[in-house]
Order: C-alpha cells, then sequence, then structure tokens
C-alpha cells in the first residue's frame, strides 16, 4: 500500500492558532437566570391553557376526512366523465 501525506494547510494551521473564548461568570449567571424564568413561564401558559379540547379533536379527524370526500366526488366524476366519453 502506499501511504497517504498530504500536504501542509495554512488554513487549517492558522485554526488551529485560534482560541476559544468563554464568558464571563456574572454574563453566564444572568442568561441562565434569564432562561429558566422564560422556560417557566412558558410551562405556565401550558398549565393554564391545559390539553386541547374536543374541538381541536373534531378538526383533526375532520380535514382528513372532508379531503377525502372530495376526492371521493372527484373520482366518481373522471370515471362518469370517461364512461360518457367512450359511451359505455
Amino acid at each position: 500500500m502506499t501511504e497517504h501525506t498530504n500536504p501542509p494547510d495554512d488554513l487549517l494551521a492558522a485554526m488551529a492558532a485560534l482560541g476559544s473564548h468563554e464568558p464571563s461568570q456574572p454574563l453566564d449567571t444572568r442568561l441562565r437566570a434569564r432562561c429558566h424564568a422564560a422556560l417557566a413561564v412558558s410551562r405556565r401558559h401550558e398549565a393554564v391553557r391545559g390539553e386541547p379540547g374536543w374541538r381541536f379533536a373534531v378538526g383533526l379527524a375532520l380535514a382528513p376526512a372532508v379531503v377525502g370526500a372530495l376526492c371521493g366526488v372527484y373520482l366518481f366524476e373522471v370515471i362518469a366523465r370517461a364512461l360518457q366519453l367512450y359511451r359505455f
């Protein structure tokens, strides 16, 4: 087997020399507190609203039923027109 050697890459060498930046401790603590507060407010709103009611469930079931009925009517009309065209 032959051994593959890659030529040195200037871009990768420059990226390797880059350092990482850590957030300051007070900023990190403040940001975490704000995020936790926002999540708590979101959870309270979900608890107040509760689960979706029966109207939502009917809407979920009704939409596919209506679409299916319209597809059935369309298919029936296509077949009827084809039968008329070919005089069966």
